[in-house]
């Protein structure tokens, strides 16, 4: 046994071709001669030699009864391109079939090997559910609902999917600045000002990966999340042996800005109790990464597709049903006001009549154009309908509102088109009505009446103006510095 033990080791160690199988096998067998178990490194063996052999790494001999074969029964095989021969008898891999005969030594004659397919590899049903898990799961990613465009939604889905497919790795991000984070989920978390101002978090260069040896080093989020605090390798009252990498985590660069910078995120920590070493780990966390930046940026841009109004740049009508009510439940837990103004083109259909619908579709994207221009990034504009828009304003009391109207009234909404060869500067303005939270309510739909009801107040009072709404029913006017029709 003593000898056959030596023989497996050096098979395991280097005289088999391992770096022809793929790292799940090659994983297996180093774990098997840590483990120093004969039937483990066996199993191993002849798992790796039956692929190896599938591959045509390794090539099936057999000698004539003239041939000194003292060393053992076989079968016999030898590495393709080498003269290295191995007896796999005390292996117990006699039904392991070679499809090619190879190259035999100068002093042994070859036998014709008998015709059959090769069998299939071995299956891993631990891999190949985890991936079945993993494609499942991956087809449940919420899209559709804005909700699910959000940083902290796309970013725990993700992290879920992972750990599912990939469970001794366990995955947490820790996110920059103060983002949303979903009460029910662990995975995610917000960086700690003070673990930033001590520690190694303090002096990380950004966009530098870090090796942590040490569980104790780990953010305290990550340290008191069950299944972390014990090895099952470890004895009684013994600390646990748990290692980590930390590495940047990116964030999609946007459309608009494909040649900029990348920007942190913040952070993805992998944590594993396998002693797999510094590089590996590294490594693997730091393509994990590149894995988490690409899908989401993949889910941001369906997203984005399914809520953007193709012909604008605004966001669409399914949007703002949606996405009102979600801002006005941040407005209500955040004890902040919010604004909604409904805006609809004057004469929309004027300017269809005359110059026809190319020219109208015209005069559409360059308002929403310039309303994005005038508005802050948080702000969002939607197209509601045809020649109307939504604008939701978060955290803009009344009187901040009035500014913005003032502002927008005041702004130049024209169109250059050419229409039967002329060229024409067309000049459009809207009518507005407009409602604060909580003063005029607190209702996503009774907000949205009230509004479009003072749109209708300013339609008729001459357009080119806007109303806020009064509890009092005195509504405020506000015109252009210059009012005109």
């Amino acid at each position: 046994m003593a000898t056959a033990e030596i023989t497996l080791k050096r098979m395991l160690s280097g005289e088999l071709p391992l770096d022809k199988v793929g790292p799940h096998l090659r994983h297996a067998c180093r774990r098997a001669l840590r483990s120093g178990d004969f039937e483990r490194m066996r199993l191993a063996a002849k798992v790796v030699i039956t692929e190896l052999a599938r591959r045509g790494e390794l090539l099936g001999i057999s000698f004539d009864a003239g041939a000194d074969n003292s060393a053992g029964k076989g079968p016999f095989c030898m590495a393709k391109g080498t003269r290295r021969v191995f007896d796999l008898s005390f292996l117990g891999v006699d039904t392991v079939i070679f499809p090619n005969k190879g190259i035999v030594p100068e002093t042994a004659q070859p036998s014709v090997p008998p015709v059959s397919e090769p069998p299939p590899s071995p299956l891993d049903l631990d891999v190949f559910t985890g991936i079945l898990g993993a494609m499942e799961q991956a087809q449940d990613l919420e899209i559709g609902d804005p909700r699910s465009g959000e940083k902290s939604t796309i970013l725990v889905g993700i992290l879920e999917l992972l750990n599912r497919f990939i469970p001794q790795f366990p995955m947490f991000a820790m996110l920059n600045g103060n983002n949303p984070v979903p009460e029910d989920q662990v995975q995610l978390f917000n960086i700690n000002t003070d673990e930033t101002e001590n520690g190694w978090l303090s002096v990380r260069t950004p966009g530098h990966s870090v090796w942590i040896p040490d569980h104790g080093e780990l953010p305290a989020h990550i340290r008191k999340q069950d299944g972390l605090e014990i090895n099952p390798s470890a004895g009684p009252g013994t600390a646990p042996i748990l290692r980590a990498v930390a590495v940047p985590l990116w964030e999609p660069k946007p459309g608009d800005r494909a040649s900029s910078s990348p920007q942190e995120a913040g952070l993805l920590f992998m944590v594993t109790q396998e002693d797999l070493g510094r590089d590996l780990l590294l490594g693997l966390g730091e393509r994990l990464s590149r894995f988490v930046t690409r899908r989401w940026q993949h889910q941001r841009e369906v997203n984005q597709r399914i809520h953007v109004d193709s012909l604008t740049g605004a966001y669409n009508r399914a949007f703002f049903d949606t996405q009102f009510p979600l801002e006005l439940e941040r407005a209500r837990r955040s004890e902040v006001p919010l604004t909604l103004v409904i805006a609809d083109l004057d004469k929309f259909k004027r300017v269809n009549d005359t110059y026809g619908h190319q020219a109208g579709d015209e005069i559409l994207r360059v308002v929403a154009r310039r309303l994005q221009e005038e508005l802050r990034r948080i702000d969002l504009i939607c197209r509601i309908g045809g020649e109307e828009f939504a604008l939701i304003l978060p955290d803009t009391s009344q009187d901040a509102a009035q500014d913005v109207m003032s502002r927008l009234l005041d702004s130049t909404f024209s169109a250059t088109v050419t229409t039967e060869g002329e060229t024409i500067q067309i000049s459009a303005t809207f009518s507005y009505g407009a409602v604060t939270f909580p003063a005029a309510g607190a209702d996503p739909l009774e907000l949205y009446r009230k509004a479009d009801a003072l749109l209708f107040i300013s339609k008729d009072l001459g357009r080119n103006r806007c109303h806020f709404w009064n509890s009092d029913g005195d509504h405020l006017q506000i015109l252009p510095s210059d009012p005109g029709d």
